[in-house]
């Protein structure tokens, strides 16, 4: 599963490559209650917490350096909306523990949790995968146990993630 995630992300930043390009980026000044706090939950300092933050400029930025502007032209619409991507992985027992307290709301299979909806449950194996979603936010929620990924993409919707995974892109579920 966490292949599927990591997978999911990757093929996000390669094909929202032309879109981010031509600086074509709608900007949304009003942000949800789950994207505020995914933005607390980045303040977290620990040695066991990896977090990694691609913003609407670093994706421009990235693929200027790869010179995509001509290369990814047949680039889905839904992804230009995209405005952040933030990663967290637990690495270590205190890591898992702190991460997983604070995604605990969302982990404890509520229909709806700060405006978004669980849109999808999957338990297979001690794995737990919870996808969350709402018009502008997608988050990915993967518990493997002793290490827990928390995917949140501000500006996808839910129903532009799954069409993404309908069209090819393997997302998993």
């Amino acid at each position: 599963m966490k292949r599927y995630i990591l997978t999911t992300l990757f093929a996000l930043v390669l094909f929202a490559g032309s879109a981010f390009a031509t600086g074509h980026i709608p900007q949304n000044d009003g942000k949800s209650e789950a994207e505020m706090y995914i933005k607390r939950v980045a303040q977290i300092k620990s040695d066991e917490i990896d977090y990694a933050y691609i913003s609407s400029s670093m994706f421009r930025q990235m693929f200027k350096m790869l010179g995509a502007d001509g290369e990814l032209n047949a680039i889905p619409l839904q992804l230009t909306s995209i405005r952040s991507m933030r990663q967290f992985t637990a690495t270590g027992p205190e890591g898992y523990k702190l991460l997983s307290q604070v995604m605990d709301i969302f982990l404890q299979e509520e229909e709806s949790v700060m405006g978004m909806k669980l849109m999808a449950l999957n338990r297979e194996g001690g794995t737990m995968t919870a996808i969350y979603g709402d018009s502008g936010n997608t988050l990915v929620i993967n518990d493997e146990g002793d290490e827990l990924t928390v995917v949140f993409i501000a500006g996808l919707p839910y129903d532009s993630f799954k069409t993404l995974g309908e069209n090819g892109m393997e997302i998993g579920f």
